[in-house]
């Protein structure tokens, strides 16, 4: 099985479980460590952020937002085709306002060019009893 885009996907799950501690993670810099320029986000089939400024916007805002974000290893699903990326995981995501907890399974596929993260395409549904 081909794992060319491990270390991007896991570097970048870190990094955003670390955005909840450290809001200095959230720099321009950072983001375009790990994205494309030109990188976007789509959940649920709407586009949340579009361009290096929005990543970095929507980034910015976690500090404030989450306590914790833990993508959950092993995957359940990890499927590189290419510069595409399958995974299937769950995710514990710990709110700040209002205080909650809860867990999603989420499918994702992401599009890779050149090391970086051109593209997300997520859906989510809440898993039963949270954490």
């Amino acid at each position: 099985m081909e794992t060319k885009h491990r270390d991007l996907v896991n570097d970048w799950f870190a990094w955003t479980a670390d955005l909840c501690a450290d809001p200095e993670l959230a720099t321009l810099g950072e983001v375009h460590r790990l994205w494309a320029d030109n990188g976007r986000i789509v959940t649920h089939g709407a586009v949340r952020a579009d361009g290096i400024a929005a990543l970095e916007k929507l980034f910015g805002l976690f500090p404030s937002q989450y306590e914790t974000v833990a993508v959950q290893q092993p995957f359940h699903t990890y499927i590189e085709a290419g510069d595409q990326v399958v995974l299937e995981f769950d995710i514990l995501i710990g709110a700040r306002e209002p205080a909650s907890r809860q867990e999603f399974r989420v499918m994702m596929i992401l599009s890779i060019v050149d090391g970086k993260i051109v593209e997300m395409r997520e859906v989510s549904a809440v898993k039963a009893g949270g954490f």
